[in-house]
């Protein structure tokens, strides 16, 4: 009996263009083992062993229409074998080993390591459409079938990371040459090419504070609020900040809802019918009262295990803040002043306010945030145990 440890190292979330690390260990276990006798009986011969990375998508058949679409990226070793769905991207499959003899209790570990593409698309899981990545193990005792162990992980897509990894190799070649490049990207003291410290480096820029966007939320009887956001590219994980001003309105709101929500949207070729909409789904929600109130603040914070904006050719992620306003179809009353020192005056709420509602979206950009932080949400095991 052979047990086949995989483990891929680190955590199983990665960004695109990142390497991956696994660690495969091959175990003779003796069915007792306190069986010390017989060795040469129970030594275990393992044919070969092969590694590759492969992402399925599956598809809503009842929504999606590929039209006949067709993936070939067969190999020697079909390491989707019994998966549904399509190939959408595998690497390059990877033999470890060949003739492999495994004497009774002992023990080889075997390293794998792989660069994910840059062109794929992310994980995700809509509904629509789904996007999954395995690392898969294949691997053969004599006289046995063939085994297929499966190690789910997942990856997250940094936008147009090939330019910044061309500014990075511009900048290193120019400073080898004596050139001075000023690219906020490169170190003075790089001297090759670090995909995830690109990336990095690349989200840090994309998601700084560049300067605050001020929006003036209107109906047709005038203003309703002024808000103000201090960026609009956010990470996973990270809180969006903003200020509600209710003050010199025309327009008297007694409440508003904030929710973050994602529409999921299918490329308009691929629908079964023309009026099907973009699938929303809402996640995070601040909701207050604010009737005379002059200021509020919104804070909503980004899930880590969202997926950030992406768009290939089937389907599309966007991602709005979706206002909800209920705000009174009558001017407020003004409060009369009262000069009198000795006395106050008290201000009750009408018993009932004659109201409507309005909507209103905006919309933002959610982008990856370091793989290592997603690692501490992901729901997967980045270790799969199983018996050869």
């Amino acid at each position: 009996m052979i047990e086949v440890i995989a483990e891929i190292l680190r955590g199983p979330v990665f960004l695109a263009g990142e390497t991956l690390h696994c660690r495969i260990t091959l175990t003779n276990k003796l069915s007792d083992e306190n069986d010390s006798t017989n060795n040469q009986e129970t030594s275990e011969k393992i044919s070969w062993a092969s590694v590759q990375l492969h992402c399925q998508r599956y598809v809503n058949e009842q929504k999606v229409n590929l039209q006949q679409q067709q993936l070939s990226n067969s190999t020697a070793l079909i390491a989707t074998k019994g998966e549904t769905g399509q190939t959408v991207y595998t690497s390059k499959p990877c033999v470890l080993f060949c003739d492999l003899t495994l004497q009774p209790g002992e023990t080889r570990i075997f390293s794998y390591s792989e660069t994910i593409s840059t062109h794929v698309p992310p994980t995700f899981r809509g509904s629509y459409v789904k996007y999954s990545y395995k690392l898969t193990i294949g691997t053969q005792r004599v006289n046995h079938p063939t085994t297929l162990i499966r190690v789910p992980f997942r990856v997250l897509v940094v936008p147009d990371l090939d330019k910044f990894i061309r500014q990075d190799k511009a900048a290193i070649a120019s400073s080898q040459t004596g050139i001075t490049v000023d690219n906020p990207f490169v170190s003075p003291n790089r001297t090759e090419i670090d995909s995830l410290t690109t990336a990095l480096d690349a989200l840090q820029i994309l998601t700084s504070r560049a300067h605050q966007h001020v929006y003036n939320i209107t109906n047709n009887r005038g203003r309703v609020c002024r808000f103000t956001l201090f960026k609009n590219n956010f990470k996973l994980g990270e809180d969006i900040t903003g200020i509600i001003d209710f003050d010199h309105t025309d327009v008297s709101c007694l409440q508003y809802t904030v929710t973050l929500q994602s529409e999921e949207i299918l490329n308009q070729h691929y629908r079964r019918k023309s009026s099907q909409f973009p699938n929303l789904t809402s996640f995070t929600k601040q909701s207050e009262f604010c009737l005379s109130t002059s200021q509020t603040y919104l804070s909503l914070s980004i899930p880590l295990s969202c997926t950030p904006t992406f768009s290939v050719d089937l389907v599309s992620i966007r991602w709005k803040l979706h206002f909800e306003f209920v705000i009174s179809k009558t001017p407020r009353s003004l409060l009369s002043t009262n000069n009198d020192p000795s006395t106050s005056t008290i201000w009750l709420p009408s018993s009932s306010i004659d109201v409507e509602s309005m909507t209103w979206d905006l919309g933002i950009k959610i982008l990856p945030t370091n793989p290592c932080f997603a690692n501490n949400v992901a729901k997967v095991s980045c270790t799969t145990v199983a018996t050869i």
